[in-house]
């Protein structure tokens, strides 16, 4: 079988080769068995989804900054500092 690569795919192939000390016809085979098949994954299609979620802190921050600027400055250093 004759198999033409541009360039930059060929060169991509010998340092491959090089690099594990291989000639060119075992590379290939290496990246050909490495890839996906069609079969397996169309192309296009995402190997995965996420579904959104809400995260939270178990409060809400703009509550906390209300409730923070409505205390007494001394009351609120207290309170950082873990003092009653």
């Amino acid at each position: 079988m004759t198999v033409r690569l541009d360039p930059a795919a060929r060169r991509k192939l010998e340092r491959l080769a090089a690099k594990q000390g291989i000639s060119l016809n075992e590379a290939l085979n290496l990246l050909l068995r490495l890839a996906p098949d069609e079969a397996e994954s169309p192309p296009g299609s995402p190997q995965y989804r996420l579904k959104p979620r809400m995260v939270g802190f178990g409060f809400e921050i703009a509550e906390a900054r209300r409730l923070v600027t409505a205390l007494p400055d001394d009351r609120m250093l207290r309170t950082r500092r873990g003092q009653q």
